[in-house]
């Protein structure tokens, strides 16, 4: 009977320890899943201030290309102005071309031209800076994708039940087995005794 009090006591150490296994199995999943989900916050939360960091960077960028494009324009403008004001005073606004050198009208269309030329390289390097800053809005994104991925990577399961429940019936099979043997046939038991037949 002693024998058979001692297997039980295994069976039942068996069950305290796979319960005692899952639940430090199940409180480490847990753990990790509030880690990855405190991780993953402070991931979108430096996404977000990146953003607006650069939402503002690119609206100084379209600020000074605003007045930038003013002031060609302004210029622009003023020399047509000076220009005018010159040809006036030759008298070649109606009159012949080759008087006094170029033609009112060539005057205009030289400032005309450098001025449209000024202004596509302006539009050129902005659009050139706003597909940058595109850019730089999705890779914002792509490393907030990448460090969220590899926080949630980390992440443990829990236990299985099933494999739980496997684990015990296997222990108390095993158990079961040994109890025979031990207590109905010469040999060693699981303790190490000699057993003699104990029923």
């Amino acid at each position: 009977m002693s024998f058979k009090l001692l297997y039980a006591s295994k069976f039942l150490y068996d069950i305290g320890t796979a319960a005692y296994d899952r639940a430090r199995i199940n409180n480490q999943a847990q753990q990790s899943h509030a880690l990855a989900a405190r991780q993953t916050a402070i991931n979108n939360n430096l996404n977000f201030n990146a953003h607006l960091s650069l939402n503002e960077q690119q609206a100084l960028s379209l600020k000074k290309y605003g007045l930038d494009r003013f002031e060609l324009l302004k210029k622009r403008r003023r020399e047509e102005a000076i220009n005018a004001v010159h040809a006036t005073q030759r008298g070649l606004v109606g009159g012949v071309p080759n008087e006094v050198g170029g033609s009112f009208a060539a005057s205009y269309n030289n400032v005309t031209r450098y001025a449209t030329l000024a202004l596509a390289r302006k539009d050129l390097n902005q659009d050139l800076i706003n597909n940058d800053f595109k850019r730089r809005h999705k890779n914002i994104d792509l490393t907030t994708i990448n460090q969220n991925n590899l926080a949630f990577s980390k992440i443990s399961q829990g236990a299985d039940p099933l494999a739980s429940t496997l684990s015990i019936l296997g222990s108390g099979l095993q158990i079961g087995i040994d109890m025979q043997s031990g207590t109905t046939s010469k040999g060693t038991s699981l303790y190490g005794q000699e057993t003699r037949g104990f029923q």
